[in-house]
């Protein structure tokens, strides 16, 4: 079994924003680089602990980056072949893009700079290296508190549970 389930990271990337661009919207690079850092934390999480991608990501003084894609993106989208990933990992991308492309680079800061992972990291410093082992280990345990509170329908919309009042309403006589 290869170490990751795609030979690039750049692959992913260009996943991301060739999904952008297909609805007509920009991928701010930011947002790519927080869409890359989900991914693979999702990904090993599901897959008991392999990578999406061969990713490095370190402390940077906007969140989490790897630095690789973030310097060959740096003045824009490079001209390079696209190798499209394999179906399972194009369905994980859609589900990733489906529950996270709709939040601003804020949000998803806010999501991400909160987590254990990120917040050791960064105690070492800008450049550190935020290592893979407890990626995988917050997003498993972020992903037990959400499976125990959080219920989704069949298309991924958050069930939020109905409690009736008890107050009764009377009818107008």
């Amino acid at each position: 079994m290869a170490s990751s389930a795609v030979e690039s990271t750049i692959d992913i990337a260009f996943w991301f924003l060739n999904r952008a661009s297909a609805e007509d919207s920009y991928l701010q690079p930011h947002k790519l680089q927080r869409l890359l850092y989900l991914a693979q934390g999702y990904y090993a999480q599901e897959h008991y602990g392999r990578k999406l991608m061969p990713a490095t990501f370190v402390v940077h003084d906007l969140g989490p980056i790897e630095p690789n894609v973030f310097r060959l993106f740096e003045e824009g989208r490079p001209s390079i072949v696209f190798v499209a990933p394999p179906p399972e990992v194009d369905d994980f991308l859609e589900r990733i893009w489906r529950r996270f492309s709709g939040h601003g680079v804020d949000r998803l800061n806010a999501m991400i700079l909160e987590q254990p992972a990120y917040k050791t990291a960064v105690l070492a410093g800008e450049g550190e290296e935020i290592p893979f082992a407890t990626m995988q280990e917050t997003f498993k345990i972020k992903e037990k508190e959400k499976a125990e509170t959080t219920v989704r329908t069949a298309d991924g919309r958050t069930v939020e549970k109905w409690i009736p009042t008890r107050s009764v309403r009377r009818r107008p006589q």
